[in-house]
């Protein structure tokens, strides 16, 4: 179900990003040059975090930068495959370079004092095990695309609209903060008792 939920996502996206990807293959833009200007915004975003800490107005451009960093992240697979230049580099440097910009913001968010150093930890902590027990099932051939809610898109989507609001609720950060850390955590253990159980169904063939 959550497998068909994602690839039907995906779908949808790149039906509805159709002109752009057209667009940026006719001018042949190589996707690690879009990889590169994701992971630019991340990191440009979480200095703006930073600097939120004192001015609060400064979570608008964070929110814009990240929302561009996502949007970016999830061009350049679309373009690798309508170039046909999907590579197992290009998914390498992809996925580190995603973890990298992820980490810069929570790292940035928490040392800007905007939320509590336990919650803020164990969102990041949290979010970093929902990817890394993903890369490890991979040479299982255990497939957990969709298995779990706290996904990367949905983290996004709960930091940015909880940005958004802070300038007008300062605690909006936080709680997204603490949903992110129980979901992504809750997810996590999903996914393991989910490959252990898959695991156990082959051994049992």
């Amino acid at each position: 179900m959550g497998t068909r939920k994602r690839k039907l996502e995906e779908a949808v996206f790149e039906k509805l990003s159709m002109r752009l990807i057209d667009f940026l293959a006719i001018k042949r833009v190589k996707p690690i040059f879009i990889t590169l200007m994701a992971f630019a915004a991340a990191l440009a975003s979480s200095v703006f975090y930073y600097l939120a800490g004192s001015n609060s107005t400064y979570y608008f451009p964070a929110t814009f930068l990240l929302a561009f960093s996502g949007f970016l992240d999830a061009m350049d697979g679309a373009v690798a495959r309508k170039l046909g230049l999907t590579s197992d580099m290009g998914a390498f440097l992809d996925s580190v370079l995603d973890k990298f910009g992820e980490c810069a913001v929570y790292i940035a968010i928490i040392s800007s004092g905007a939320v509590n150093v336990f919650w803020g930890s164990l969102a990041l902590a949290s979010s970093i095990m929902v990817s890394y027990v993903r890369h490890r099932a991979e040479p299982l051939k255990v497939d957990l695309k969709g298995v779990g809610f706290m996904e990367r898109a949905e983290r996004l989507v709960f930091l940015m609209a909880a940005s958004i609001l802070t300038p007008f609720y300062d605690k909006a950060l936080e709680i997204a903060m603490i949903l992110i850390g129980i979901f992504a955590l809750l997810t996590t253990i999903w996914r393991m008792v989910y490959i252990v159980q898959i695991l156990k169904l082959r051994k049992s063939r």
